[in-house]
């Protein structure tokens, strides 16, 4: 494993993550938004999968992550862009970027749990009318209900759940450009982000806009916009934060107005 530094980056970093991300994707428009949409697309036709589905495609999320940060580090270093990098998760790292899916997998589940079991009969009675339903504005209404008593209990979950996903944003990159272990890979991760809480936050405000804005672009086309550039801007971010002593390149460091 190579030796590996944190860096903490100042809070107007997160503008320029997305910036630089947008940069990567111009180097190859076509390549960086079709093989966005091809993961995307792969984890939607796991997710279809009989008995299972869903599960398998967080099993299978951190490899398929791993093959479109490979394609973020071809257009990085001007390399050819080709659909075959979407697979080098699965070509190499498999079994690690796989437990990673599965470490996930657990956590997700281990949070449902506590979350329902602390929110006993009521949160389970709500989970049934959504069930039938199928309407997340009941959902929604019944938990921000005056006399609902689960506030404490959603906000625990939610917070469980954020810590999850700090662990997991680095994670797939650490392990398939660094040889960490998953274990390893989500402790560094979660540190990582931890200590860049502020440029984060930043980032995710903008993205929440940029994501408020395509919305409003119809048959979903949007989604073209925002999903290549957040895979790309977080690759960005994982660039901009992690350094190795033989890592010497500028290329994505969001410097003032360097070029990308």
């Amino acid at each position: 494993m190579n030796k590996i530094e944190i860096q903490k980056v100042p809070a107007s970093h997160g503008w320029l993550w997305i910036q630089h991300g947008y940069r990567l994707i111009m180097r190859n428009p076509l390549q960086a938004v079709s093989l966005a949409m091809t993961f995307a697309l792969g984890l939607f036709m796991t997710m279809l999968i009989p008995l299972g589905g869903i599960l398998l495609a967080i099993l299978v999320m951190p490899v398929l992550m791993a093959g479109y940060m490979r394609v973020c580090r071809a257009l990085e270093y001007s390399e050819k862009v080709e659909p075959r990098l979407m697979i080098a998760g699965f070509q190499n790292r498999t079994t690690q970027l796989v437990s990673l899916g599965g470490m996930l997998l657990m956590g997700i589940l281990l949070i449902s749990f506590i979350t329902i079991k602390m929110g006993g009969n009521e949160l389970s009675e709500i989970l049934r009318g959504f069930q039938t339903q199928q309407d997340p504005k009941v959902l929604i209404d019944a938990l921000m209900s005056p006399e609902s008593g689960l506030r404490l209990v959603l906000l625990l979950g939610f917070s469980l759940f954020f810590l999850l996903m700090l662990t997991f944003q680095f994670a797939p990159m650490l392990i398939f450009f660094n040889q960490m272990s998953p274990r390893e890979a989500m402790l560094v991760s979660l540190q990582a982000s931890i200590r860049n809480i502020l440029p984060f936050s930043v980032y995710s405000l903008i993205i929440q806009l940029i994501a408020f804005v395509a919305s409003a672009i119809p048959y979903e086309l949007g989604l073209f916009i925002l999903l290549p550039l957040g895979l790309t801007s977080m690759y960005v971010s994982y660039r901009d934060i992690f350094t190795t002593p033989e890592q010497t390149d500028e290329v994505t460091k969001p410097e003032g107005n360097s070029p990308l």
